[in-house]
């Protein structure tokens, strides 16, 4: 069924997408606390949670961007405004970008945070 609903494309990305997500998350999430570069897991772990949702939905959603923009192209309205159905796609695909990315954002705000009470203190 989840090969059906797909393209190649869009399975490739959401793959890649799912595998970029999930290395940032070892390293986010599990190798720098460990080392001490920022917080304990457990000060981590309510935006571990919300990493898990925002990473496996922007992987959807960029999966789901390519899986668009190749709908869109077979559609005669969409076919004729190329810059409506473009931003659109990317307006799609952005979302899925932050949403894997989102483990490099709070570990930027750990370490910034650490870094700037060092400086201060």
């Amino acid at each position: 069924m989840f090969r059906a609903a797909m393209n190649d494309l869009a399975r490739k990305d959401f793959f890649v997408s799912l595998g970029i997500w999930l290395a940032l998350e070892v390293v986010c999430f599990g190798i720098l606390p460990l080392l001490r570069i920022t917080a304990p897991w457990k000060e981590l772990q309510p935006w571990f949670l919300l990493s898990l949702l925002a990473g496996i939905g922007g992987a959807i959603l960029t999966a789901g961007s390519s899986q668009l923009t190749d709908f869109l192209r077979s559609q005669d309205f969409f076919a004729k405004k190329r810059k409506l159905s473009a931003l659109l796609a990317g307006s799609i695909s952005w979302l899925g970008l932050l949403g894997i990315a989102f483990p490099l954002f709070v570990i930027s705000l750990q370490i910034f945070g650490k870094i700037f009470g060092v400086l201060k203190g």
